[in-house]
């Protein structure tokens, strides 16, 4: 089977989780967060590799990160703090079955030869669950420090993605990019599967490049019927680059409600729910066609492992 399908199957939705696997953001979280003395925005990760493996024999298709190369207070994010490709790289052998994807990496920042061959390792590592997601970056402190000017990043996205895609073919034509390169150089090992390449949002592109260039789209959390009419532009964009379906990925900040029967309250990017209620919830994003939902926990009162737990045994059944 490819690996591709445990996240995509038309006509219905399948479940993931975002890193960090905290609740710093719930008001017992920020507590601890607190007695701690970490920034805001700087998870408590001590139990990361229990969760990641919990979330793995729990049955959920996918664990997603991001690429944050520096923490800045401004944003008050770190994500999970591991840099993303050698943790890719350390979960390929910690999991067994669970995608793992990002969400995404700054390709802009990346040296592409590098990234290349990183994505390469990890996809052969973890027998194809690499989903490679890609953004364009928001923060301006970190192109300067790149010694990149944010304004051509946009066109250096492009350029660096069109690199990583030759230096993955058989018999690659680097020269084609480097032209002072002999025509024998090549980039290994090689994938030994397609990677999906997934992109974050517009990444400073049309939609209908994106269309026809990426494997699906992973777009930013929304209530439903905004999301309904998103995911009709990313289906109109696909007709019209005469693309077949491609999946349409968002996600949701979930606060499980430690009262299971609380019904739904919506919040930022998502909302408060009680786990009897959080499959109807979750139905009508599916409705609308979401093939993939993100679900991060941050937000959630009930702590991540409980909530996993309960998601498993309720919710996961019913996608």
């Amino acid at each position: 089977m490819n690996p591709f399908d445990k996240l995509y199957k038309p006509g219905k939705m399948t479940l993931g989780i975002e890193f960090p696997l905290d609740n710093d953001w719930s008001s017992e979280g920020n507590r601890k967060r607190l007695e701690d003395n970490r920034p805001f925005g700087v998870p408590d990760i001590s139990n990361h590799l229990a969760l990641a493996q919990q979330i793995d024999e729990a049955g959920f298709a996918a664990l997603w990160m991001r690429d944050v190369p520096v923490y800045d207070p401004n944003f008050g994010d770190g994500a999970q703090l591991f840099d993303t490709l050698p943790y890719l790289g350390y979960l390929a052998a910690a999991t067994k079955n669970i995608l793992l994807g990002t969400a995404a990496i700054v390709l802009p920042l990346q040296q592409p030869i590098k990234l290349a061959k990183a994505a390469a390792t990890i996809e052969n590592l973890s027998d194809g669950r690499l989903l490679l997601g890609l953004g364009l970056g928001d923060r301006p402190v970190e192109f300067p420090m790149y010694n990149i000017d944010y304004k051509k990043s946009p066109e250096i996205f492009r350029s660096n993605l069109d690199i990583i895609k030759e230096a993955w073919k058989t018999n690659s034509d680097l020269k084609s990019k480097y032209d002072f390169l002999s025509s024998d150089i090549e980039v290994y090992p090689k994938p030994k599967n397609d990677i999906p390449l997934v992109v974050a949002g517009h990444s400073g592109q049309s939609i209908n490049w994106i269309a026809k260039n990426a494997q699906a789209w992973f777009n930013y959390p929304r209530p439903v019927a905004e999301t309904l009419e998103n995911r009709k532009y990313w289906c109109n964009a696909l007709y019209d680059e005469d693309q077949a379906a491609k999946p349409y990925i968002t996600a949701i900040h979930l606060n499980l409600s430690k009262d299971d029967n609380a019904t739904f309250k919506p919040q930022r990017f998502g909302g408060t729910v009680g786990i009897n209620h959080l499959t109807k919830y979750l139905k009508a994003y599916e409705n609308v066609g979401v093939n993939h939902m993100a679900i991060n926990l941050r937000k959630s009162e009930t702590p991540v492992s409980e909530a996993i737990a309960k998601i498993k045994d309720v919710v996961l059944p019913e996608f």
